[in-house]
């Protein structure tokens, strides 16, 4: 064989290789693209929130409010639970110069496209309040598609943070790959008792009631703590707190798909004696102090059919 047929076929093998690694690098990129395609349904949700943020800075906070809003949406004012949308409405007007800012970074929806949640960054903004610093906080909520086809908040909640939070850059879908996908059936674990279950559980201890009822990517929002990200940091926060005197589930609904819901319920639980109301409201019997507030989760199930908490907020 001669050296130029040997140089030939040389070249012709590292030009196969090179085509090879070439249409590799096109299939992964295809693939990487595929995942970054976000469901129709949750496209439409975001975009849903992004009109209804643009919407409060034309408009001001309450009148957006009562137009994202659904009638069902359910509110707590720091002191009684109630139609969101009554609520709104006994505020006073905002000032003009005041600046609700949001935008949703991080969330998912069933399956079926008609219930989901949404979270990201928020900042308050009153010009003439702390010089007009900014009120940084981490916003939730819950949105379901309405009989004319349009998403409504059913659940609105929002903890202040001590700075802005941080999020991904742009939207960033849920994991998604463990979920749920078969058929809702008799057999389909109620999400109701899934939620009741992890309360009679919290009575006794935070960390041994979440252990293995975390999904992948979770988030825990608390008032004036920045939020905690991932089962890990989630299980060392709870070792941290306060056990509940009292927890009880309130309202529990899930997608007609079956692999995410939601629940909310209100809560208590006992104060040192020095110790001020953060997450709630501090209720005194007697010498004993009690914080009291509601709390909201989101649920995704996985495909052993397990119910797993993605996302929990107390207000």
């Amino acid at each position: 064989m001669g050296p130029y047929v040997s140089g030939v076929r040389r070249l012709a093998a590292a030009a196969c290789v090179l085509t090879l690694a070439g249409t590799a690098s096109v299939l992964a990129q295809r693939a990487a693209s595929t995942a970054d395609v976000l469901p129709s349904a949750l496209e439409a949700m975001v975009d849903t929130e992004r009109a209804f943020a643009k919407r409060a800075l034309e408009v001001g906070w309450k009148q957006a409010f009562l137009e994202y809003f659904s009638e069902s949406a359910v509110g707590y004012n720091g002191e009684e639970i109630g139609s969101a949308r009554e609520q709104v409405r006994a505020n006073p007007d905002p000032p003009k110069d005041h600046q609700l800012l949001w935008e949703p970074r991080y969330g998912d929806i069933a399956r079926s496209g008609e219930l989901g949640y949404l979270t990201g960054p928020s900042r308050n903004i009153l010009p003439s309040r702390n010089n007009g610093q900014p009120r940084h906080g981490a916003y939730a909520s819950v949105w379901k598609r309405e009989r004319d086809g349009t998403f409504r908040v059913v659940m609105d909640v929002g903890t202040t943070t001590p700075r802005a939070p941080t999020f991904p850059d742009t939207f960033t879908r849920a994991p998604a790959s463990n979920r749920f996908a078969g058929d809702l059936n008799d057999r389909t674990p109620p999400l109701g008792n899934a939620d009741s279950v992890l309360n009679s559980d919290l009575r006794t201890g935070a960390v041994r009631a979440y252990r293995g009822r975390l999904a992948p990517g979770v988030r825990f929002h608390r008032p004036l703590t920045m939020p905690v990200l991932g089962e890990a940091a989630v299980l060392r926060y709870l070792a941290t707190q306060p056990r509940y005197d009292q927890i009880d589930s309130r309202f529990a609904e899930s997608a007609q798909s079956g692999d995410l819901g939601y629940t909310w319920g209100t809560w208590s639980r006992r104060l040192p004696p020095a110790r001020g109301g953060r997450a709630g409201t501090a209720v005194g019997i007697g010498k004993e102090r009690f914080e009291t507030g509601i709390y909201t989760r989101v649920w995704v199930r996985d495909r052993s059919g397990q119910w797993k908490v993605v996302l929990d907020v107390l207000n």
